[in-house]
């Protein structure tokens, strides 16, 4: 009986370990609008996405096609279409409701990249109130990317 139970509980660990290192996706949707960066954000988040690639591309392979980078930190004066509508169906950033926990420098401009063509798919941004952690998996868009932002560059 005991070695039963102990076959059972390897199986079960065994079982278990590929889903503990694997990389999880989160599938909601970041994006609650367009935007898009002036030519020096775009241009300072390309070298600073180019210099994080080059140091960690090895790291992840082929598993991270696309990076979001964040372009530019955003205030809502710098917005100029209405969001109210966007962001009561948006998936993420529903803090903006509780005014005490919502802090109006979170909104931000991120940019995807595309890892084979060493260039963005677009020269428009997604607007972006709440970002995913820091080398997740997240959706914005159309797109399944890798998320990294300033400070994880150096």
């Amino acid at each position: 009986m005991m070695r039963r139970t102990l076959l059972f509980a390897c199986f079960l660990w065994l079982h278990q370990v590929p889903m503990l290192c694997a990389q999880k996706v989160d599938l909601r949707n970041y994006v609650i609008g367009g935007y898009d960066a002036n030519p020096n954000q775009i241009r300072l988040a390309q070298g600073r996405v180019q210099v994080y690639w080059q140091k960690n591309g090895a790291r992840f392979g082929d598993k991270a096609r696309y990076l979001a980078v964040e372009a530019a930190s955003l205030m809502p004066g710098d917005v100029m279409q209405p969001l109210w509508q966007n962001m009561i169906n948006a998936e993420t950033g529903s803090g903006f409701l509780l005014p005490t926990q919502w802090n109006h420098g979170d909104m931000h401009c991120v940019m995807i990249y595309d890892t084979r063509t060493g260039d963005f798919v677009s020269k428009h941004g997604y607007l972006v109130i709440e970002a995913p952690r820091r080398e997740t998996l997240a959706r914005f868009g159309d797109y399944i990317a890798l998320f990294i932002r300033p400070g994880t560059f150096w």
